[in-house]
Order: structure tokens, then sequence, then C-alpha cells
């Protein structure tokens, strides 16, 4: 499992960037999306996959990014689906604090790493169910073969180099809880600022 973790932490900044991942309700503070009519898999990866693209090339500002995040991504689905087994331990009180901090976590990240991207457009080549598949071209001969999940008419997931963010994030998360003992340890970690990717 650690030779796993390193060997995903190499595609830590693919990973982020194309979170939209994750990756996938934008930071603290930001609107409540409104409802969407129901789009079909594939045209919502390739809008929203090509949105973020567009939105990292132009500078990754944050007010941009956390935008695109609130309108493609399930971001709270995502957060709680990252918890795993822990998530039944949160509080009532303790879930909107985590969600905004997961939140914040993500879109820091991407502000980050985003700059990097260099890829020029999303081409979906197929779906099956909930699952979209599809490449970014970087350019004439490169691509990134990349695979989303979505639900809630939104992106819930996304895997690069045979890796799901989610069960990366969620691995991780796991490490930091058992290692803290108790479930403030997941709140200790994204208050220092720290990222697990």
């Amino acid at each position: 499992m650690v030779a796993m973790i390193r060997n995903a932490m190499k595609r830590r900044d693919l990973l982020v960037a194309l979170g939209a991942g994750l990756v996938i309700l934008g930071h603290p503070g930001a609107r409540i999306a409104e409802a969407a009519p129901a789009t079909p898999p594939e045209k919502l990866v390739h809008d929203a996959t090509n949105r973020f693209l567009d939105v990292l090339r132009n500078g990754a500002q944050q007010d941009e990014i956390a935008d695109t995040l609130d309108r493609y991504v399930a971001m709270q689905s995502l957060a709680l689906f990252v918890l795993g087994k822990h998530r039944r331990k949160l509080k009532s009180d303790q879930q909107q604090a985590y969600v905004d901090l997961f939140n914040r976590m993500i879109l820091k990240v991407i502000a980050k790493n985003g700059k990097r991207v260099r890829g020029t457009a999303f081409v979906v080549t197929g779906s099956r169910g909930k699952i979209v598949r599809g490449y970014v071209q970087h350019d004439q001969d490169r691509r990134t073969e990349v695979e989303f999940r979505t639900g809630e008419n939104r992106i819930t997931d996304i895997r690069v180099g045979g890796i799901w963010m989610g069960i990366l994030l969620r691995q991780s998360f796991d490490h930091v809880i058992r290692r803290g003992g108790s479930i403030d340890a997941i709140f200790t970690f994204l208050k220092s600022g720290k990222v697990p990717l």
C-alpha cells in the first residue's frame, strides 16, 4: 500500500489539476449551486473538463476554480466518501466544518498546481453508465487517459493512471485518523494547510 501511495504521489499534479476532479460546492462561503436540469454524463464531463482546462490555462485564479467546482463537482459527496468508515464518527455539528476544510484544501492544491497543466482539450471516447472515459490532449503526440465517475448531475471522482482520486484520498485520510487516534486528527491536519497528496 505504501508503494502504491508513493507511485500515486508522482502523479499528484495531474490528479489534482484534473480533480474537477475532485476533487470536486467550491470554497467556504461560496453560494450553493442552483439545481440544474439533468445532463447526460458525457456532456457533463466534456463541458466540465474543457471549462476547467480553460480556467487553468488562463492563470488558475481561485475564484474561477471555485466557480467551476461549484458548478460541476459533487464536493460534499466526495468529501464524505473520502472519510469512509470514519464518516459515522463526525458529530452533526462537525460535518459542515469538515466539508468546508476539505473544499479549502482542494481549492488550494488546484490553484497551486493548476498552472502546470498544459492540456488543450478533453475528448470523450465513451461511457458505461455513470463512468465516462476520454483523454486530455496535450499536444499532437501526447495525451492522458482519464475516467470520470458521475452522479447527482455532477462529477464525483476522477481516475488517472489507474488510480481513483477519491480512493487515494480515503487511504491518506484513514492513515491520518488512525495515527491521530480520533476523527479530530483530520481537522487538525486540514487546518494545518498540509495536503495528503
